[in-house]
């Protein structure tokens, strides 16, 4: 359990939360629009690179000054965010390779879903009896989506909010790797990444018997909008306990 170093000011973890639900909406509604801009001629398909580009600056400098302000201890304790988000603004672009690298992992693994089957029916053939092919192939599913989507991210994170606050030092992502050694830190994780996808599951496919059309689509709009408002609060919890933690590690003096 963290101690004494939990304390965060309130004022700026509300602050945070504000930014990442309006902000996370707009990125989503920007990339929306991106999808619409045609192709058809040079200067539709500069403009739609240029607005790619500054989405994805926008998001990584949102990320990296949230990673940045539950990093570092004298950050957490203050009211205004905005000293955070400047000094993670000269580190984005480590940040951008950092992500582009786990990106392009994840992909490769996950590509590896092309020779479960193969794989199973060796396996199965190799050990000469056991379970069906399909149920192998299923459990080999079920284990490259927990690498790819709970294992990853958790190694990722802790060096990602390293690299926000103080950008590509050795010394500090070294140290930053010891939290991947903390049992206690795999298990609030684990919780509160069931908790943003099973809540959120539940609400959307929560279908309520009612009479009109028009309660129906505000039945949706309010399970959807709750739904989001977990995730956001999900999110914010889970990069606060994964500061707290790789801060203990390796506290940085800024």
């Amino acid at each position: 359990m963290i101690m004494s170093d939990m304390s965060v000011n309130r004022t700026g973890v509300f602050k945070l939360w504000v930014l990442n639900f309006v902000a996370n909406a707009g990125l989503v509604v920007a990339g929306y629009f991106w999808l619409l801009i045609p192709d058809a001629r040079g200067w539709q398909v500069a403009g739609s690179l240029v607005l790619a580009v500054i989405v994805v600056s926008f998001g990584l400098w949102l990320r990296a000054g949230t990673f940045t302000w539950f990093r570092v201890a004298r950050f957490r304790g203050e009211r205004n965010i905005w000293p955070a988000y400047r000094r993670a603004l000269s580190h984005v672009p480590a940040l951008g390779f950092w992500a582009l690298g786990f990106v392009l992992l994840a992909r490769a693994i996950w590509e590896i879903r092309a020779y479960v089957p193969q794989f199973a029916v060796w396996l199965r053939q190799k050990i000469g009896g056991g379970p069906p092919p399909r149920n192998i192939m299923n459990d080999l599913n079920w284990l490259l989506a927990l690498v790819v989507f709970f294992v990853m991210p958790a190694i990722w994170i802790p060096i990602a909010m390293t690299v926000s606050s103080v950008g590509v030092q050795p010394q500090h992502l070294v140290r930053s790797r010891r939290v991947w050694r903390r049992p206690l830190y795999w298990l609030w994780l684990a919780l509160l990444v069931l908790v943003a996808v099973y809540v959120p599951y539940r609400l959307v496919w929560l279908v309520p018997e009612l009479q009109t059309l028009r309660q129906q689509l505000w039945s949706m709009g309010a399970r959807f909008l709750l739904a989001y408002l977990v995730d956001v609060t999900a999110f914010l919890a889970a990069v606060w306990m994964v500061g707290l933690y790789t801060g203990r590690e390796d506290p940085l003096a800024l």
